[in-house]
């Protein structure tokens, strides 16, 4: 009896060692699984973010290129995922950025002597062959100030700076205003071209609506501007007639505007003109066939014409 009752013991604490040793064995083995599970999650976890971290990287840089103007740059990122196609995205958006400032830079330039319509046109239609030189009919407006040198040379720098910037301001609006192609402003005086680069109807007939608004835009700034100097003036002198048209200088010193008898006689007009007065060649008046008041002034014996030309007055002139 007591032989059974050992064997049954003996028989029990093996079996409860057996248990022990298979617990712990089960134990290690998930602490084990653990372990490496946790490595590898930890390996995977600081392998996805240094694939992140590097696109995220190069997309920071290429955003901060773009953000400096550097339009040009581009970033590749083969990944195979969003970043991927982030980055397609991202140099599709830099080539039309680059696209989009040429263009702007484009009509900056073209805006140094064309009116902003004009310009806008030409850079729409992709052509600017307009701009060649070509000989054409057009009509030139000359418009200079009076009296402006004794002024200039009586009153303060900052004064003189000060009237010339309204006065550039005033014409070139009325400029725009009339789709007129301005080509320059040389010190008080300024060149405008009507039908050149592109075609009006009717050229006549708009410059001189145009001189007249010039006119009426200057002599409202001298009234203005009276205390300064009354004996400040403005005169107009324009004509009608075939000259040679087109671009010429460099592309940082880029110019448009024409050659030829039609230019020099405007600007002999203009030197002739008095104070609020638009004076005009024959050519003009008959364009017009009385559909702005005119009146003939004298025939006057210009610098650079063997004849006397028969001149024409329009506006507030015409009627005194």
């Amino acid at each position: 009896m007591l032989t059974a009752v050992t064997s049954q013991s003996i028989f029990a604490g093996q079996r409860a060692s057996t248990a022990d040793r298979w617990r712990y064995t089960a134990l290690w083995r998930t602490s084990a699984f653990l372990i490496i599970g946790s490595g590898l999650a930890a390996a995977l976890a600081y392998w996805l973010t240094q694939r992140m971290i590097e696109p995220i990287r190069i997309l920071e840089d290429g955003v901060a290129r773009i953000g400096a103007g550097q339009f040009d740059h581009r970033i590749d990122i083969a990944t195979g995922d969003e970043f991927e196609r982030l980055a397609t995205r991202f140099n599709a958006m830099a080539g039309d950025l680059a696209v989009s400032q040429e263009r702007s830079e484009r009509i900056g330039r073209l805006k140094r002597f064309l009116a902003p319509q004009v310009a806008e046109l030409v850079d729409h239609s992709g052509d600017d062959s307009v701009l060649d030189g070509r000989r054409i009919e057009v009509v030139v407006v000359f418009g200079d100030l009076r009296g402006f040198t004794a002024f200039s040379a009586r009153a303060e720098p900052n004064v003189v700076m000060s009237f010339l910037n309204d006065y550039y301001d005033a014409l070139d609006r009325v400029v725009i205003d009339h789709g007129a192609t301005l080509t320059h402003f040389s010190g008080d005086g300024m060149m405008v071209l009507i039908n050149a680069p592109v075609s009006r109807p009717d050229p006549a007939l708009c410059a001189i609506r145009m001189a007249l608004d010039m006119q009426k835009t200057v002599q409202s700034l001298l009234r203005d501007r009276e205390p300064l100097d009354h004996r400040l003036g403005f005169g107009v002198g324009l004509a009608l007639g075939p000259a040679t048209v087109g671009r010429i200088g460099t592309e940082g010193r880029l110019e448009y505007t024409a050659v030829g008898s039609v230019v020099n006689l405007a600007a002999r007009l203009c030197a002739s003109a008095r104070n609020a007065e638009v004076l005009i060649d024959m050519a003009a008046a008959d364009a017009v066939d009385g559909r702005v008041p005119l009146i003939e002034r004298d025939a006057r014996v210009l610098k650079g014409f063997d004849k006397p030309v028969r001149v024409f007055a329009a506006g507030e002139a015409a009627a005194s």
